[in-house]
């Protein structure tokens, strides 16, 4: 990750090194791509600052970068019993942001033409030429690089229907923590207010140890010193306001986003959250950013162009738009709607559903578990005004 004097030609730009951008640069190194490479990131330096989540089998591709992982999972409100979910064969799978910065560098820097030009931005994209010989001029801080073709993963602001507010705290405590061991809180104690839906969601680590996030849905991000004294509310009630903090995460997710992609010159593609990656009824990106990292890596070692993120398919873009139109016509139900999906939808039709997996039969019974006229309401596409947000690639 060293600052270079002068800037090269490449095959390829990838423009952002947060999940998407690395993910592609590691599979190219993986795969002994005979592309020339060149990654711009602004960042300096990698912490510890995110966690990805998603469900799969105990043994997959990704494995190695897995921490920890839980057999169950559970839904709750305030009130009333929880739901308790396992499906035989699956597990809920944790990858630290660190692990996975960390092999993704490592690859990078074992790969001879594969660059990573850290402390630098992009600044302009200009077409140069028509046609297959057509190139990219990519304007940097620090000169200009052509190239074949550039895939642009930084963040970009986006409105949306509703935003996923969220901060939270790994802790370790001096004595065993009220948790389960074997059971992630998914949406625990979902109830709502004048400022949307919030929850808590908790990743038990060990007996003493536990990831601790505080979210809220809302219809304008919530600002991160609210998030922080509600999460602090939070710990004191659960009796861990005295527990040693080892590092903290948060952020704000576009849920739904309204209209396209910014039209991009050619020989350029969108990837990364602002790139599509980010589902919208959930918040889910990393196994989608994996999935568009495999097929791109592919495209480009068999000659062919970049692709851009996938565009998502009808069905489930129309049904993720409808609740989340619901949930934003009746904040004061959506407590509701996530435990009639939890009670009326089989655990394992659920979790296809949440990773992109979901049959007819698990869409039937999802619109046959939820409340009949809020969403019927919903039909038709009702686009609100709201305020753009970045996200992170």
């Amino acid at each position: 990750m060293t600052r270079l004097s002068s800037l090269p030609d490449a095959d390829l730009v990838i423009i952002g090194a947060g999940a998407a951008g690395l993910s592609l640069a590691a599979r190219l190194a993986r795969s002994h791509s005979h592309l020339q490479v060149d990654v711009i990131e602004p960042r300096l330096t990698y912490t510890d600052d995110r966690s990805w989540c998603f469900w799969r089998p105990p043994h997959h591709d990704l494995s190695d970068l897995v921490a920890h992982s839980w057999d169950g999972w559970r839904f709750s409100g305030e009130t009333g019993p929880a739901r308790h979910h396992r499906v035989a064969g699956l597990r809920y799978q944790y990858v630290r942001g660190i692990d996975f910065y960390t092999r993704a560098l490592e690859r990078i820097d074992g790969a001879d033409n594969i660059r990573l030009h850290s402390g630098l931005q992009a600044t302009e994209l200009t077409p140069l030429g028509t046609g297959t010989d057509a190139l990219v001029s990519v304007e940097t801080e620090r000169g200009t690089i052509r190239a074949r073709h550039v895939i642009d993963t930084r963040p970009r602001a986006l409105p949306a229907m509703l935003y996923q507010s969220f901060t939270g705290v790994e802790i370790e405590s001096a004595r065993a923590l009220p948790f389960d061991v074997n059971e992630v809180g998914l949406m625990d104690s979902m109830a709502t207010d004048e400022g949307g839906m919030h929850f808590r969601y908790t990743l038990p680590l060990s007996p003493t140890r536990a990831l601790v996030e505080w979210t809220r849905f809302s219809t304008t991000p919530v600002p991160a010193a609210i998030l922080t004294a509600e999460l602090e509310a939070e710990l004191n009630r659960l009796g861990l306001g005295d527990a040693r903090v080892i590092r903290r995460e948060g952020g704000i997710l576009p849920m739904g986003a309204i209209g396209a992609l910014p039209v991009s010159p050619p020989g350029v593609v969108f990837a990364g959250n602002s790139g599509g990656a980010l589902r919208p009824a959930s918040g889910y990106a990393f196994l989608r950013i994996q999935a568009w990292a495999r097929a791109c890596a592919a495209a480009l070692d068999e000659g062919g162009p970049a692709i851009g993120h996938p565009t998502e398919p009808w069905l489930r873009r129309s049904l993720d738009r409808i609740f989340l139109q619901a949930v934003r016509a009746n904040p004061e139900r959506t407590p509701e709607y996530f435990l009639a999906l939890a009670t009326g939808v089989p655990p394992a039709g659920l979790v296809r559903f949440l990773s992109d997996a979901a049959r007819l039969t698990d869409y039937a019974r999802l619109i046959i578990s939820l409340p009949k006229i809020p969403f019927l309401r919903q039909v038709v596409p009702q686009p609100p005004s709201v305020q753009p947000v970045a996200v992170p690639a």
